[in-house]
Order: C-alpha cells, then structure tokens, then sequence
C-alpha cells in the first residue's frame, strides 16, 4: 500500500516561498476559444523576496513582464513599447499577474484574500485549487490550479478564465543564487525599473 502523501499547504506553499532569488524554466501552453491551434511559448519565471516576480517569455518572441510591490512593469524587447503601471483595484488581468506573484513568493496571505483555496495530498501528489472569491457563486473568474509531486515544489500549473482560456505551464525545477539575483537586476534594467 502506498505511503500517504505527507504535504499539507503550508508545507507546499513554504517550499514556494524563496529563501533568495530564484528562477524557474516554463513551458506554456494556452489554448484560446478564438484561436484553433494552442499558443505555445516559454521562458522563465524570477522571484525575489520580498515582492518581485519577473516573466521573461524568450519564445516566441522576448517579453518581459514584472510585478514589484503594486508596481508592474511590461517591455517588448522586439518592438521596444514598454508600459508601467500601478496595479490599484484587482480585475481578472491584474488578478493573473498578482496571483503569479503571491504564488512565486509563497504570500498565503494574498493567496486567501483573493481565492477559496482547496488542498488535496494524494499518495501521487498534491493539489491546489484556487477559485476566485468575488464569483464564488457563478463559474466566472479566474481558476487556478497547481500540481507537484509528493514532498515536492510545483512542476504544473493551470489557469482557467472566465471566457473558457485556458493556459498551462510546465515548470522545471528551480535554480537559485547570486547570478539568479544578477539575472533579475539586468532584467529590471530592461524594463528601465531600477
């Protein structure tokens, strides 16, 4: 008989929560209702205590967009048009950005002020389901979902919008360090955030 999965949430959410700065690898995949084929792109997810989360999509063409504190950042490297902004009230597309966030920085305290949150440990792995509160009645809003490996950090994460997208990332495991911390600082250069 296989052991019971021993994760709880606070397990799983300190092992997301980053001791310095970190980087994860990503593969996405989005699968839009006006789009027949899926998108697919990837790159890498930054997280730095004690507030900052970088995406820096490398396929299918170098975007970089940063959430610091209530500050968000955006810069196409490929055409050059850059956007900086302050995230004041959470609709869905802030909502997606902060949720990345809190999830990359380990914040349950902003994780539960935004979501429901459903934890199941199952013997193959665990489960986090996030379900936007202000919609808990209706199926709109956004619904995110995490999943890893027993006793281990997440390796996919799903998110369901309100309008039927969906989009999936793969993650690899995280690398960590001074030339991750470095990584982070030229990127913030780019966006002209520093």
């Amino acid at each position: 008989m296989p052991a019971a999965c021993e994760d709880t949430l606070q397990s799983v959410i300190s092992r997301m929560k980053p001791n310095c700065a970190t980087a994860i690898k990503y593969q996405e995949n989005r699968y839009l209702s006006l789009m027949t084929d899926k998108w697919t792109g990837s790159g890498s997810f930054y997280a730095v205590l004690p507030d900052t989360m970088i995406k820096e999509q490398q396929f299918p063409e170098k975007e970089l967009m940063a959430i610091r504190g209530n500050s968000l950042f955006y810069f196409n490297q490929e055409s050059g048009q850059k956007h900086q902004g302050e995230i004041t009230d959470l609709d869905d597309q802030t909502q997606y950005i902060a949720i990345f966030k809190a999830l990359l920085t380990g914040d349950l305290a902003l994780i539960s002020k935004l979501y429901e949150i459903e934890f199941l440990g199952k013997p193959s792995g665990w489960v986090i389901t996030l379900s936007t509160k202000k919609n808990a009645t209706s199926d709109e809003g956004v619904k995110v979902i995490m999943r890893g490996l027993p006793e281990q950090p997440a390796n996919g994460m799903e998110l369901n919008m309100a309008d039927g997208d969906r989009t999936e990332f793969l993650l690899s495991p995280a690398t960590s360090g001074e030339a991750v911390k470095s990584t982070v600082k030229t990127l913030f250069d780019l966006l002209g955030a520093n």
